[in-house]
């Protein structure tokens, strides 16, 4: 299979955007002798959610593609793992264990990003993130960040709104005047709007117009698989789930490693950079196929179905599997990746100690002091010896991330190592964190704690982006602080380019409240230092958008 990154997941943090719409860009890249080029090949503008801020998860080479306003400053950035160097893997479907890991070189490929695109924007750039600063709101519209490195690629709003045009007379022609096929979408799971749900899409290929009641019974099959696995089933209600039905001129899947070629809606192909259980698709078909019936924010995990009974699929951007028994486990790893930014934690293929792994299941440490410690059990030793404790016990077993030694992980043996087994305590922990961003709910009740220094401030939220994505309503802010000491309250409100003060408190000592009746938009809050220092508590309630 191969792991790409998935720059997609819409988190639910930012919300649908209700003052103005956001463009969904299609970017393609070419890496070649004169060097990497990319292209704008698709755009439409919507209220859908934005791809996320935050680059905290990304492994290895990035790029930012990043919005800028009339002054050049960054209003928004999103992180996209650099295509041309893949992750591939393969697993033996007798152990389910990893049979084939490596990096290999891809020279094109395609990725959308979600980005804002209010009167403000004037460019999308494409920078390398080695060397980039973090988006800070505070000083956005006046002393805003901007980029220490020179972009890989510039498109400027006019650009991009002929590309918007364009794509709206496309839409205006005749199914048959088009080269992608006609899809429908068909919803089996709705918790709730896509902007606040985890949206999961299977689509078919390799199924003909008289094979559409085949892949629909093939499709409930997968996704009865899915939502069977513990970890999907606990989680439900944070997930959509939508079934594309599109017709292929051909019945099946093209393995070129046995002659066979088959004219298919996504090309899906078996043995796939010479691999034989690799199943890959035409990327640009699939999203071409699947965004024609779903808007951006409605696709963050794709999941193409082949008609084919051989072993094997793929993780990534786009994720694919066959209609093989063992499948299913194949996708579920991926998704691990996808999803939920969780490493492998078997130990074939390419070791690299330079780093401490950003992933939340793998580490060098070695101790109790590491990511996982607080579940580990005071009778559990650390490290921890394989075969001295029952599977799924927490501790620190040597041997992850392609590392024999060197790197640890949290359990002798999880999906994340070898297909079938369960994801256990931290994998479980990790994945509803993510989860959790998309059940819905408003930023209520959120508390942040924290030291304020003399004449300091901090932002609230303190995790990056530093802002939150609010509904029409009441934003109530509470402070309190140590005797003796002078803490004020802010909130702030994005207004165009400019960040606004448009409530504050700031009576003697620091019990301090805000509450503020709003449209919707972009907040954040900050506890500033009048006098004094010392620790904090500060809890939000913000109306969802």
């Amino acid at each position: 299979m191969r792991q790409f990154s998935l720059p997609l997941l819409a988190l639910a943090m930012f919300g649908t955007q209700t003052l103005a719409d956001n463009i969904s860009i299609r970017l393609g890249y070419s890496d070649h002798k004169d060097g990497l080029a990319f292209s704008a090949l698709r755009a439409e503008t919507g209220q859908f959610a934005l791809s996320p801020t935050q680059p905290d998860h990304l492994e290895g080479a990035v790029w930012r593609v990043i919005a800028k306003d009339v002054n050049g400053k960054i209003v928004h950035e999103t992180s996209v793992k650099d295509g041309t160097q893949i992750h591939v893997e393969a697993f033996d479907p007798q152990t389910g264990k990893v049979a084939h890991s490596g990096t290999i070189h891809r020279p094109s490929g395609v990725f959308e990003v979600s980005l804002p695109f209010s009167s403000n924007i004037t460019s999308v750039e494409v920078v390398p993130a080695q060397g980039m600063g973090k988006f800070k709101p505070g000083v956005l519209g006046s002393q805003g960040m901007t980029a220490d490195r020179a972009p890989i690629a510039h498109f400027d709003r006019s650009a991009l709104q002929n590309l918007v045009n364009s794509n709206n007379r496309s839409r205006n022609v005749s199914a048959q005047a088009t080269t992608t096929p006609k899809a429908t979408a068909t919803t089996i799971i709705d918790n709730g709007p896509s902007a606040t749900r985890m949206d999961y899409v299977f689509v078919g290929d390799g199924y003909t117009a008289a094979e559409m009641d085949k892949w629909k019974s093939d499709a409930q099959k997968v996704i009865s698989g899915f939502m069977a696995d513990p970890l999907f089933a606990a989680n439900r209600n944070s997930m959509n789930v939508r079934r594309v039905d599109v017709a292929s001129n051909q019945s099946g899947v093209s393995e070129p490693d046995k002659g066979i070629t088959k004219d298919t809606a996504m090309d899906g192909a078996f043995n796939c950079y010479k691999i034989d259980r690799l199943l890959c698709m035409n990327d640009t078909k699939v999203l071409n196929i699947v965004g024609s019936v779903l808007a951006p924010d409605a696709r963050d995990i794709i999941v193409v179905v082949s008609n084919s009974t051989r072993y094997g699929g793929s993780g990534g951007d786009i994720a694919t599997l066959s209609m093989n028994a063992q499948s299913t486990e194949i996708a579920l790893h991926e998704i691990g990746h996808t999803a939920f930014k969780l490493a492998d934690e078997y130990d074939y293929g390419t070791c690299d100690l330079s780093t401490e792994p950003t992933e939340g299941d793998v580490s060098r440490v070695a101790t109790r002091s590491v990511k996982w410690g607080s579940l580990i059990a005071a009778s559990t030793a650390v490290p921890t010896a394989a075969g001295a404790y029952p599977n799924g016990t927490v501790g620190v077993f040597q041997g992850a991330q392609y590392c024999t030694s060197g790197k640890y992980r949290p359990t002798e043996n999880s999906r994340m190592r070898t297909l079938g087994y369960p994801w256990h305590s931290v994998n479980e922990g990790l994945a509803r964190k993510v989860f959790a961003m998309y059940t819905g709910a408003s930023s209520s009740g959120v508390t942040q704690s924290g030291t304020l220094a003399q004449g300091g401030s901090v932002f609230v939220p303190s995790a990056s982006p530093n802002y939150v994505q609010g509904g029409s309503g009441t934003y109530s802010v509470s402070l309190t602080g140590p005797s003796g000491t002078n803490f004020n309250l802010e909130l702030y409100k994005l207004n165009g380019s400019t960040w606004t003060k448009v409530a504050s408190s700031s009576n003697a000592g620091s019990s301090e409240s805000i509450s503020y009746v709003g449209t919707a938009g972009y907040y954040y809050a900050r506890v500033v230092s009048a006098s004094g220092s010392g620790n904090y508590t500060v809890t939000y309630n913000f109306p969802k958008p």
